[in-house]
């Protein structure tokens, strides 16, 4: 069913892109590996084979038809993303086994694809509103799809597209504030409340899942939220009732999980196996420092370097699992992507604020939801393996457009502003003649 879907919405986005506007194809290709087709976590089958030489054909077809309506720029971002791609190909070349590895390989290079599309097609904000409604909408999917199992079915085996409930309650944190930041820039009403409609099944596969790292991710993202905008005092007083609501009428199995997360260190097995999967993260990097055991290989070499051995468990960390897989080049990449991230982001909104003053725009509020959701993906996967999840390189992409929109209007703006002063300053002044017979205090 899911397979079937992903070629669904990426088909129907191609047959729209071929006739009316590429860019659709670009949104398509997103949704669908949001929702995630095939069974790429377990093993390399001839299902998620198909789907990526699909995936793979739509890009490249996308780059050769449409070669006259895009330009890559190149940026601090662009070169980082490639060159984490190439640690993965030489950690893989120096892994043990060479199918995980192969697994690994295909989703970098999906993401990789995704990135340069984004910054080929996205020629202007409005564009990027469009993909952020793509990425939103798709995720609004798998939390609908889980709601309607959950009240409708009874069913509690469903943890979307990948298997696992944590990865799920992080992407829906993630997506909280493009769909809030849509819906508060919305100039038709319909369109707002139907965006913060989309707001409730989000917060719900959240809470309902389980995931102690989305309840704390999405309190994150939410208070970050009500801080940056505390201009506007009516959705502070609406935010902060709401969450006391909220509280308030909680499940008894929601405020049990959260109240375990002060004690999950030392009671919970999952927790403990955790330090023992980023002991066995520090010995590989030790051991071999300068591409680790490869991509896809932490488990295989897992009781080589765990002081547990028995106790296997995967590394639950973005930061130990390329600290083991990849060695020090990858970790050093990656952490320098997201470092800029946030960096770049704040810098494009103070140059917005040093130019609009203290005038809020379109462009600052979703600038602003880039970092609420770089905060989700940071804290949430500060416990979870997703130093490749394709929503983070998708805020890379955002940002980088952002940066390069921000500077060609820049330099306009200050070019306007300097023939403008240039102009005043040639207007030549009133004759002596004018100044005598114009008094500064008036007739005498």
């Amino acid at each position: 069913m899911r397979t079937a879907l992903g070629y669904a919405i990426l088909l129907v986005m191609v047959g729209i892109a071929l006739v009316r506007n590429p860019r659709m194809a670009v949104f398509g290709m997103v949704a669908a590996d949001t929702i995630r087709p095939g069974d790429e976590y377990i093993e390399f089958g001839m299902e998620t084979v198909r789907f990526s030489i699909t995936f793979y054909a739509v890009a490249l077809g996308l780059l050769v038809v449409f070669y006259k309506r895009y330009r890559i720029t190149s940026d601090r971002f662009h070169w980082a993303i490639f060159f984490l791609f190439m640690s993965v190909v030489n950690s893989v070349l120096h892994a043990p086994c060479f199918g995980p590895g192969l697994v690994q390989i295909d989703n970098y290079f999906k993401m990789l694809l995704q990135y340069y599309l984004i910054c080929a097609f996205m020629r202007n904000d409005a564009h990027l509103r469009e993909l952020m409604w793509a990425v939103s909408s798709a995720s609004v999917v798998v939390a609908l799809r889980y709601c309607y199992g959950k009240f409708h079915l009874n069913e509690r085996n469903f943890e979307g597209a990948t298997g696992d409930r944590n990865e799920m309650a992080m992407t829906m944190v993630m997506t909280v504030p493009f769909l809030f930041m849509l819906g508060l820039t919305a100039k038709q009403t319909f369109v707002r409340v139907f965006a913060w409609a989309w707001l409730a099944p989000l917060g719900l596969t959240v809470l309902l899942c389980l995931s102690r790292g989305g309840m704390l991710g999405l309190g994150a993202v939410g208070g970050y939220l009500l801080y940056r905008l505390h201009h506007k005092r009516w959705l502070v007083v609406v935010g902060v009732f709401g969450a006391l609501v909220g509280l308030a009428n909680l499940p008894t199995e929601v405020t049990a999980r959260f109240m375990t997360i002060g004690m999950a260190a030392h009671q919970d097995a999952s927790a403990i196996g955790r330090l023992n999967a980023w002991a066995a993260a520090r010995h590989m990097v030790m051991d071999r420092p300068f591409w680790g055991v490869g991509s896809g290989n932490f488990l295989v070499w897992f009781s080589r370097y765990a002081p547990d051995p028995n106790d296997v468990h995967v590394a639950h960390s973005s930061f130990y699992q390329l600290l083991g897989e990849q060695g020090l080049p990858g970790l050093g990449v990656w952490l320098y992507l997201v470092i800029m991230c946030w960096l770049v982001a704040s810098w494009c909104e103070m140059r917005l604020e040093r130019i609009y003053k203290a005038q809020w725009t379109d462009a600052r509020y979703m600038l602003v939801a880039i970092k609420a959701s770089w905060i989700g993906y940071v804290l949430c996967g500060a416990f979870l393996s997703q130093e490749d999840m394709d929503f983070f390189y998708h805020l890379l992409a955002m940002t980088s457009r952002y940066a390069f929109f921000i500077d060609a209007f820049e330099k306009d703006h200050y070019a306007a502003r300097a023939a403008q002063t240039a102009t005043e300053r040639t207007t030549l002044p009133s004759g002596p003649e004018d100044r005598l017979t114009q008094p500064l205090l008036g007739a005498g």
